[in-house]
């Protein structure tokens, strides 16, 4: 059974790839997360899982102040890094966890969290203690991977992120996500699917796969059933798997 401690190792270990992953530092996708944010020089935003802390350098120029947390110091550390080197003044970066983030009631306009709550052991828990510290009216803006509604092909898109990182619990659904949201006291403003392609070698490496793991995940997708092929876009090169393409769910929720 994954435990935290478990999360905090496989990032703290792998922090300087997250860092450096251009798939993390840029693409389109981080700039449709900021144009839902709709950053205001008012603004104090918490991003949360911060990682490497790229979505929360993004922001900064544009608000009055951003909070960076992550459950790994060494991510934290990395952070650091990029504020510094980008003269970040009104930022700061502090560990944390998810489940019981350490401010006060109603502290922040807005909340981001980029690509990791398939990670969290408890999201209902989660998502609460991101209502918690939003403001009446603020905003939760989150974009994370998401599992088709066939059940088939959720369970292989599943299975084959926890095989890659056994830290990964679940990438829900859409329904599940609007469930889950409703039930913590949002609603839904604005959301869209981003279909994003990831080179397998890299996207393994940055999860730190021994070269026997890589060899199980090639294997796997493979041996992708058909359905499996077409919608996440396998692609092969001389009978090796090179690149597949997820969906990933950006959404903006609003706490009522």
């Amino acid at each position: 059974m994954t435990t935290k401690e478990d999360i905090r190792r496989q990032f703290g270990n792998n922090a300087e790839k997250y860092a450096a992953s251009k798939t993390h530092a840029q693409g389109s996708d981080l700039q449709i997360l900021y144009s839902y944010v709709e950053p205001q020089p008012h603004m104090r935003v918490l991003d949360v899982a911060t990682g490497a802390g790229h979505t929360a350098a993004t922001i900064a120029p544009a608000v009055a102040h951003v909070t960076a947390c992550d459950l790994a110091p060494e991510m934290i550390e990395q952070t650091r890094k990029q504020f510094a080197a980008k003269a970040l003044a009104n930022v700061d970066a502090v560990v944390a966890d998810v489940e019981a983030l350490d401010f006060a009631d109603a502290s922040f306009d807005v909340v981001t969290c980029r690509i990791a709550p398939h990670h969290f052991l408890d999201i209902e828990k989660a998502i609460a203690e991101i209502a918690r510290v939003l403001k009446s009216g603020g905003a939760f803006v989150v974009e994370d991977s998401v599992s088709p509604q066939s059940k088939r092909l959720d369970r292989f898109v599943n299975s084959l992120e926890k095989l890659r990182d056994p830290t990964h619990i679940r990438a829900y659904t859409v329904r599940e996500w609007r469930r889950m949201l409703l039930a913590a006291g949002f609603r839904v403003a604005r959301s869209e699917i981003y279909r994003k392609t990831h080179k397998i070698e890299d996207w393994m490496s940055n999860a730190g796969c021994s070269e026997e793991l890589k060899d199980a995940v090639r294997a796997m997708f493979l041996e992708a059933p058909e359905a499996a092929r077409d919608h996440f876009s396998i692609e092969l090169e001389n009978g090796k798997p090179v690149s597949y393409t997820d969906d990933k769910l950006i959404l903006k929720a609003i706490k009522r």
